[in-house]
Protein backbone atom coordinates (compact mmCIF):
# COMPACT_ATOMS: atom_id res chain seq x y z
CA UNK A 1 0.00 0.00 0.00
CA UNK A 2 0.99 3.16 -0.67
CA UNK A 3 2.47 5.87 2.07
CA UNK A 4 -0.18 8.61 2.97
CA UNK A 5 0.77 11.82 4.04
CA UNK A 6 -0.64 13.38 7.28
CA UNK A 7 -2.02 16.73 6.34
CA UNK A 8 -4.09 15.84 2.92
CA UNK A 9 -5.02 19.56 2.39
CA UNK A 10 -1.40 20.88 2.25
CA UNK A 11 0.48 18.01 0.94
CA UNK A 12 0.14 15.56 -2.41
CA UNK A 13 -0.63 12.43 -1.60
CA UNK A 14 0.57 9.08 -2.74
CA UNK A 15 -2.61 7.37 -2.74
CA UNK A 16 -4.45 6.32 -5.45
CA UNK A 17 -6.42 9.55 -7.61
CA UNK A 18 -9.63 7.97 -7.05
CA UNK A 19 -9.30 7.66 -3.37
CA UNK A 20 -9.20 10.85 -0.96
CA UNK A 21 -8.71 10.19 2.81
CA UNK A 22 -12.58 10.50 4.31
CA UNK A 23 -12.49 8.55 7.66
CA UNK A 24 -10.23 9.67 10.55
CA UNK A 25 -7.79 7.07 12.43
CA UNK A 26 -7.51 4.70 9.80
CA UNK A 27 -4.65 2.76 9.70
CA UNK A 28 -4.12 3.11 5.89
CA UNK A 29 -3.82 7.36 6.99
CA UNK A 30 -1.34 6.90 9.37
CA UNK A 31 1.36 8.95 7.86
CA UNK A 32 4.70 8.91 6.60
CA UNK A 33 6.78 6.21 8.47
CA UNK A 34 10.13 7.39 9.05
CA UNK A 35 10.21 5.11 12.53
CA UNK A 36 9.94 7.97 14.51
CA UNK A 37 7.77 7.56 17.62
CA UNK A 38 5.77 11.31 18.53
CA UNK A 39 2.96 9.44 20.74
CA UNK A 40 -0.57 9.76 19.11
CA UNK A 41 -1.09 13.37 17.16
CA UNK A 42 -4.94 13.47 16.49
CA UNK A 43 -5.15 15.40 13.64
CA UNK A 44 -8.82 16.11 12.19
CA UNK A 45 -8.85 17.37 7.91
CA UNK A 46 -12.32 18.51 8.39
CA UNK A 47 -11.53 22.03 8.94
CA UNK A 48 -15.19 23.55 8.18
CA UNK A 49 -17.29 21.71 10.14
CA UNK A 50 -21.20 22.64 10.42
CA UNK A 51 -24.47 21.94 11.37
CA UNK A 52 -26.68 22.21 9.04
CA UNK A 53 -29.61 24.57 9.16
CA UNK A 54 -33.34 24.40 7.39
CA UNK A 55 -31.76 27.25 5.16
CA UNK A 56 -28.92 24.83 3.77
CA UNK A 57 -31.75 22.49 3.26
CA UNK A 58 -34.09 24.43 1.48
CA UNK A 59 -35.44 25.43 -1.54
CA UNK A 60 -32.48 28.00 -2.71
CA UNK A 61 -30.44 24.45 -3.12
CA UNK A 62 -27.32 26.17 -1.03
CA UNK A 63 -25.03 25.85 1.81
CA UNK A 64 -23.23 28.57 3.86
CA UNK A 65 -20.04 28.49 4.46
CA UNK A 66 -18.44 30.12 7.16
CA UNK A 67 -16.57 33.28 5.71
CA UNK A 68 -13.69 33.21 8.26
CA UNK A 69 -13.09 29.56 8.25
CA UNK A 70 -13.09 30.04 4.09
CA UNK A 71 -11.05 32.91 4.27
CA UNK A 72 -8.32 31.04 6.50
CA UNK A 73 -8.27 27.84 5.86
CA UNK A 74 -9.86 27.58 1.85
CA UNK A 75 -9.02 31.11 -0.40
CA UNK A 76 -5.40 31.60 0.84
CA UNK A 77 -4.52 27.94 -0.76
CA UNK A 78 -6.71 28.59 -3.66
CA UNK A 79 -4.75 29.93 -7.01
CA UNK A 80 -5.43 33.86 -7.53
CA UNK A 81 -7.55 33.65 -10.79
CA UNK A 82 -9.33 30.74 -9.02
CA UNK A 83 -10.16 33.07 -6.40
CA UNK A 84 -11.22 36.02 -8.21
CA UNK A 85 -13.60 34.15 -10.13
CA UNK A 86 -15.54 32.82 -6.51
CA UNK A 87 -15.70 36.40 -6.21
CA UNK A 88 -17.38 37.15 -9.25
CA UNK A 89 -21.46 37.49 -9.90
CA UNK A 90 -20.93 34.22 -11.44
CA UNK A 91 -19.05 31.76 -8.89
CA UNK A 92 -16.78 29.67 -9.90
CA UNK A 93 -17.80 26.13 -10.60
CA UNK A 94 -15.91 23.59 -8.12
CA UNK A 95 -15.78 19.58 -8.09
CA UNK A 96 -16.71 18.55 -4.04
CA UNK A 97 -15.45 15.34 -3.90
CA UNK A 98 -17.99 13.00 -1.26
CA UNK A 99 -15.60 10.62 0.29
CA UNK A 100 -18.32 8.82 1.96
CA UNK A 101 -20.22 8.10 -1.29
CA UNK A 102 -16.74 7.76 -3.48
CA UNK A 103 -18.66 10.32 -5.78
CA UNK A 104 -17.39 13.88 -7.67
CA UNK A 105 -20.12 16.54 -7.81
CA UNK A 106 -20.32 20.07 -9.78
CA UNK A 107 -21.53 23.19 -7.60
CA UNK A 108 -20.88 26.67 -7.63
CA UNK A 109 -18.79 27.94 -5.65
CA UNK A 110 -19.21 31.88 -4.95
CA UNK A 111 -19.46 35.21 -2.34
CA UNK A 112 -22.41 36.46 -1.43
CA UNK A 113 -22.67 40.35 -0.65
CA UNK A 114 -26.14 39.92 0.89
CA UNK A 115 -25.18 37.26 3.90
CA UNK A 116 -21.33 38.16 3.55
CA UNK A 117 -20.96 34.13 3.42
CA UNK A 118 -19.73 31.72 0.89
CA UNK A 119 -21.84 29.23 -0.61
CA UNK A 120 -22.11 26.40 -2.55
CA UNK A 121 -24.67 26.00 -4.86
CA UNK A 122 -26.45 24.38 -8.18
CA UNK A 123 -26.95 20.64 -7.23
CA UNK A 124 -26.21 21.09 -3.59
CA UNK A 125 -29.56 19.80 -3.01
CA UNK A 126 -30.29 17.25 -5.67
CA UNK A 127 -26.98 15.47 -4.88
CA UNK A 128 -26.22 16.21 -1.34
CA UNK A 129 -29.24 17.13 0.52
CA UNK A 130 -31.68 14.43 -1.37
CA UNK A 131 -28.95 11.68 -2.38
CA UNK A 132 -27.59 11.69 1.29
CA UNK A 133 -31.08 12.57 3.10
CA UNK A 134 -29.10 15.42 5.06
CA UNK A 135 -31.20 16.65 7.79
CA UNK A 136 -31.26 19.67 10.08
CA UNK A 137 -28.55 19.29 12.81
CA UNK A 138 -26.36 16.92 10.63
CA UNK A 139 -23.03 17.62 11.08
CA UNK A 140 -20.68 17.82 7.58
CA UNK A 141 -17.06 18.73 6.93
CA UNK A 142 -15.04 19.90 4.65
CA UNK A 143 -11.75 20.85 3.58
CA UNK A 144 -10.17 22.50 0.49
CA UNK A 145 -7.56 19.81 -1.17
CA UNK A 146 -5.18 22.33 -2.52
CA UNK A 147 -3.61 19.84 -4.95
CA UNK A 148 -6.49 18.76 -6.76
CA UNK A 149 -7.99 22.20 -6.47
CA UNK A 150 -11.55 20.88 -4.95
CA UNK A 151 -13.32 20.79 -1.78
CA UNK A 152 -14.17 17.21 0.46
CA UNK A 153 -17.13 16.49 1.55
CA UNK A 154 -18.06 13.93 4.69
CA UNK A 155 -21.18 13.19 6.72
CA UNK A 156 -19.68 13.32 9.83
CA UNK A 157 -22.37 13.05 12.24
CA UNK A 158 -25.90 12.29 12.20
CA UNK A 159 -28.74 14.52 13.77
CA UNK A 160 -30.14 12.98 17.11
Amino acid sequence: MAETLLFPSLFASTREEQHLPCALNQAEHRGLDLGLSLGSIAYDPWIIKKKLTVSDLGELSRLLVPKSLTQKHVLRFMNKSLNERVHSSNGELVTVYDCDMKSKHELVFKYWPSSKSYVLQANWKKEFVNVRKLKEGDQIGLYWDARRSIFVFSLLKRAD
